[in-house]
């Protein structure tokens, strides 16, 4: 079968414009095909937020002179990783194919980005460095790395739980190593990288390799000295990546992780551009989606087929072959009437996340240690009063050359489960101000030598409802999901890409929305849900 005629993406944040990109590629305006992007605000981009900003200061050691400059802020995601998720070697085609391989700033294994983080034991405000190696946790007198190294040699001894389905992380940690490492790192870990809590989150859907690997091997240490999950991909298609790629690919061996000259707008905007230049995809900015129905063939005028998509937005109602929605599930859901409602869209919650950007007009090594930052686990509101989840040593962590000098750039995340699920629950500030001001707070006494120094530049925001909280049995929900999208009313004319479904990171991002395409354009009828097929 031919692929769609017409298409229609919903969202123009990273996972639209990919699919965007794609299909104006596979689909030059020669083929008679229509693509459509929509998006509700005036920007492009979605929580990719990358701006410059103008600062000066009084350089003390240089007699009162104005240091005057620009520096780059992320509101939003500000690094990606080269591996660990399938979508990995997908960003760097990606990266290589919009020819930005020359604005990648790679951080090596050797910078202290790689080597050094930390967390913040919130009741005496001090830095523990995360271990490296088994001679660096014995060095260590931290309580909040107590009982790792035990607990890691028992590990491979423990029962492999038998009978279960799906576990939350903090279980999971609780029962293979201990309450302790589950309360002080595994909660850490959910902080940074979901925002949420630890004792909500699914442990098989957010970190299937630690699953996997106790199903496998019957222990997560065993099974991570044995190389980690298998790589679903056949050897051909790895040597095929590999060969794509060439020096990319090899050097990308060498990095922990990469951030982009100008910030990670550098990719969304760039894709933008292209989107434009093809000259075959309509972007429809600033128009919000009231609703999307679909239509059987005695619906339309259309002649076989499976019907078409009727979708009314703040400018009128059209139709169209094909939907790629990269909105969260649960505004996906509420565009659906009653009648054509699919399963478990609006099941898993999204957590909200204040994000506050400080620039001091000090060295890095003047405030921070050399790192990448901290995070900090479940806390009492007592010993954690603003609900910080942690904080990146930003001018570190990715360090832009074309930041004016002298300065230190800081990035708080706080709120997330401290604002929704754990008890007592902290109330969100009324104010971005207030939100700014808390986290001076914090810092203050993080780093009491920052007291009488003031940022140079200040920016606080909220990200309401920005990550999706993957709750137990996520999987057994997308598998039935997908198969009331294949086969019911919708007949397959909706696929699903974006973070609510298979992985919250950039790089998965890709990966759902280069597999959504690829199918289409096989003309076969695509869910984006397909891994999801087998699940139990």
């Amino acid at each position: 079968m031919p692929p769609p005629r017409s298409i229609t993406i919903l969202g123009g944040g990273l996972s639209g414009l990919t699919a965007a990109y794609k299909l104006s590629k596979l689909l030059p305006s020669s083929s008679g095909s229509k693509i459509t992007l929509i998006e509700s605000t005036n920007r492009i981009g979605g929580w990719i937020n990358s701006q410059r900003h103008e600062v000066e200061y009084l350089d003390p050691d240089r007699k009162g002179e104005v240091i005057s400059g620009e520096v780059t802020i992320e509101s939003g995601p500000r690094s990606i990783r080269p591996r660990g998720s399938e979508g990995a070697r997908g960003m760097l085609r990606l990266l290589k194919d919009l020819d930005l391989t020359s604005s990648i700033l790679p951080i090596l294994f050797s910078h202290p980005a790689a080597k050094n983080r930390f967390l913040l034991d919130p009741s005496t405000s001090h830095l523990t460095a995360l271990p490296t190696s088994p001679l660096s946790l014995l060095s260590s007198n931290s309580p909040l790395l107590k009982g790792l190294l035990p607990s890691a040699l028992k590990e491979p001894f423990h029962p492999q739980i038998q009978g279960v389905s799906d576990e939350s992380v903090d279980s999971f940690f609780s029962r293979r190593l201990s309450p302790a490492i589950a309360r002080n790192l595994a909660s850490s870990m959910v902080h940074g990288i979901y925002a949420a809590s630890s004792k909500d989150l699914s442990v098989r859907s957010a970190f299937p390799s630690l699953w996997d690997a106790e199903q496998k091997y019957g222990s997560v240490v065993v099974g991570m000295l044995s190389g980690g999950s298998p790589s679903k991909k056949s050897k051909a298609e790895v040597e095929r990546e590999e060969e794509e790629l060439g020096e990319l690919g090899r050097e990308s061996k060498k990095w922990s992780l990469y951030g982009l000259k100008g910030g990670l707008s550098s990719l969304t905007d760039r894709l933008y551009e292209e989107i434009q230049r093809s000259g075959n995809v309509e972007i429809r900015s600033n128009e919000a989606v009231k609703s999307i129905k679909s239509l059987s063939p005695s619906q339309t005028s259309q002649e076989g087929g499976n019907g078409m998509v009727e979708i009314e937005t703040t400018q009128g109602k059209y139709t169209t072959d094909h939907i790629i929605s990269a909105l969260s599930s649960s505004t996906l859901s509420s565009l659906l009437s009653d009648r054509q409602s699919l399963s478990h869209l609006d099941t898993n919650p999204y957590t909200s996340v204040g994000v506050v950007n400080l620039v001091y007009p000090l060295p890095p090594h003047q405030i921070h240690p050399a790192g990448f930052g901290y995070l900090i686990s479940r806390s009492d509101p007592s010993s954690n009063p603003y609900g910080v989840l942690g904080v990146i040593f930003d001018s570190t962590a990715i360090p832009l050359s074309t930041d004016v000098r002298g300065i230190t750039k800081l990035t708080l995340m706080m709120g997330g489960p401290y604002w929704s699920s754990y008890s007592p629950n902290l109330i969100p500030p009324g104010s971005n101000e207030e939100l700014i001001e808390n986290s001076i707070n914090h810092l203050n006494t993080v780093f009491p030598h920052l007291r009488g120094v003031e940022p140079i530049l200040k920016l606080g925001k909220i990200n309401w409802d920005c990550i999706p909280t993957y709750t137990l049995n996520h999987g057994q929900r997308l598998r039935d999901l997908h198969r009331h999208i294949r086969d019911g009313e919708w007949d397959g004319k909706l696929s699903l890409v974006g973070n609510a479904y298979g992985g919250v990171g950039l790089n998965d991002c890709i990966f759902s929305s280069e597999g959504v395409v690829k199918e289409l354009m096989k003309g076969s009828k695509v869910t984006g849900l397909e891994r999801w097929e087998t699940w139990e």
